[in-house]
């Protein structure tokens, strides 16, 4: 009986040490923005949408390059750069054209994001075919 009581008392003491380490952990973060991204046709068009959103303590948000490119012709078809936004959000909102029917697209964004005075490149892509 001692025995398992001496057990007891050693497995509590090593759970209670472990949490008082997991407790000065800082939790960061895993990433320093999130995009949402939309591109849709119309006609000749192709509307191209991109929200950056910086986390908390994003001051800037620089070095914006847009591309829409054709993947079937593999040539672009547009692209924006040098762009840039004071504060957590970038917003982009433009028409490329002409694009054709049957083909498929992909819009593409890089970035880098300013937070906690620390610079993070982003970056991502959406491929969509314009039926």
């Amino acid at each position: 009986m001692k025995k398992m009581l001496k057990m007891v008392a050693l497995c509590m003491a090593v759970m209670c040490l472990s949490l008082s380490t997991a407790a000065f952990v800082p939790i960061q973060p895993l990433t320093a923005a999130t995009a949402t991204m939309a591109l849709a046709f119309s006609g000749n068009n192709a509307n191209c949408d991109i929200t950056i959103t910086g986390a908390s303590g994003t001051t800037r948000i620089d070095n914006v390059t847009v591309i829409l490119r054709d993947d079937t012709a593999g040539r672009e078809v547009a692209r924006w750069s040098n762009l840039s936004a004071n504060g957590t959000t970038f917003r982009f909102s433009r028409i490329a054209n002409p694009v054709t029917q049957g083909r498929t697209y992909t819009l593409s964004f890089t970035a880098t994001v300013h937070r906690n005075g620390v610079a993070t490149p982003i970056g991502g892509d959406i491929t969509r075919r314009y039926n």
